[in-house]
């Protein structure tokens, strides 16, 4: 069984990630009506650069909303970012988050091409999910409905059995994935490029590898060398069986 993270594993969606992150203070329906292009060109500089930053120590949408934080840019530790985000009053964070679930279901009905096309699939991706049709479970932060649709758009929707979307505890998601088919953890190899997410995984007794082409930082790295995590390359993934 082959389980993998979304973004940041088979796809790179930075740009519509910081669309859905810098409108989400916005109303939603007004956002959704000015044509894609527009909304990526539109994007400040500064707020890029944060997002950036963000991006790196980000599980969740709800991290993401961090970068309206002028203070992000500077962040330089995990420590820092979480409290950043701990300090991130409640309700507005649910209120940006709703928004940027709005916003994006909307663009994905309203602009469904051009909102499609801000997804790219990493070099390599194609030939594993091929490889492995009918074996393959996504499990992401992302919403699950904007999954399936990326993957039709890349003809890729065919190979994949199962995704669990929305997803904050992907060691509990794993361990009920391989348990619906009567396995073990043992029997799954699990791909994601946020380290605690993969560390996590680990712990289950699953095959887990820290996809090195996503987001991460270089104290992620020493982490990684001090935990023993295996990593995963983009040419890894052509020899690459679970």
């Amino acid at each position: 069984m082959l389980i993998l993270d979304f973004d940041g594993v088979v796809c790179d969606a930075f740009e519509e990630c910081a669309v859905v992150t810098w409108y989400a203070t916005e109303d939603p329906e007004t956002t959704a009506a000015k044509p894609v292009a527009e909304l990526v060109s539109d994007l400040p500089a500064s707020f890029l650069t944060r997002f950036r930053t963000v991006r790196k120590y980000s599980r969740l949408l709800h991290h993401f909303m961090v970068a309206h934080d002028p203070r992000s840019e500077a962040v330089s530790g995990q420590r820092e970012f979480d409290a950043l985000f701990a300090a991130f009053p409640e309700y507005e964070l649910a209120t940006y988050v709703d928004n940027a679930n709005r916003l994006r279901a909307a663009l994905r009905e309203n602009q469904r091409r051009e909102w499609l096309a801000l997804h790219t699939l990493y070099p390599g991706v194609r030939d594993l999910l091929e490889r492995h049709e009918g074996r393959v479970s996504i499990v992401t932060a992302k919403d699950e409905r904007s999954v399936w649709d990326i993957l039709a758009f890349h003809r890729l929707d065919h190979t994949v059995v199962s995704v669990i979307g929305e997803c904050g505890d992907k060691r509990s998601a794993v361990i009920d994935l391989v348990a619906e088919d009567g396995l073990e953890p043992r029997h799954a190899t699990f791909i994601d490029d946020n380290l605690t997410n993969a560390l996590q995984v680990r712990d289950t007794g699953a095959r887990s590898l820290w996809a090195y082409w996503g987001y991460h930082t270089p104290e992620h790295v020493q982490k990684s060398l001090a935990r023993r995590m295996r990593r995963a390359y983009l040419p890894d993934l052509a020899e690459l069986h679970a």
